[in-house]
């Protein structure tokens, strides 16, 4: 369950929508809409708790996580705050 309401809305758009102009795609679209993912391929992030999320994708970031080029790439180019938002609004994903 989501800890910080206020950071939800932008997790939530950054999850369905991306960010377009940071070149961010939707997590939705390979994490599925319910974050049920697609097996052997995307794991499933529903319910995962924030802190995990954020802690998994700063490491894809800081290149300490490597075994996803795709979620490397798309890390590298995310602020810290759309970070915690984002697994924020994942940690709520049922």
């Amino acid at each position: 369950m989501a800890k910080d309401a206020t950071l939800v809305e932008l997790g939530q758009q950054v999850y369905r929508a991306g960010i377009a102009e940071k070149s961010i795609p939707a997590c939705a679209a390979c994490h599925g809409p319910t974050g049920a993912g697609i097996p052997a391929q995307y794991p499933r992030v529903q319910g995962q708790w924030a802190e995990y999320t954020a802690a998994q994708l700063t490491a894809f970031r800081q290149g300490t996580r490597n075994n996803s080029a795709q979620m490397s790439a798309i890390a590298a180019r995310m602020s810290d705050l759309e970070i915690k938002a984002v697994s924020e609004y994942i940690a709520g994903l049922r």
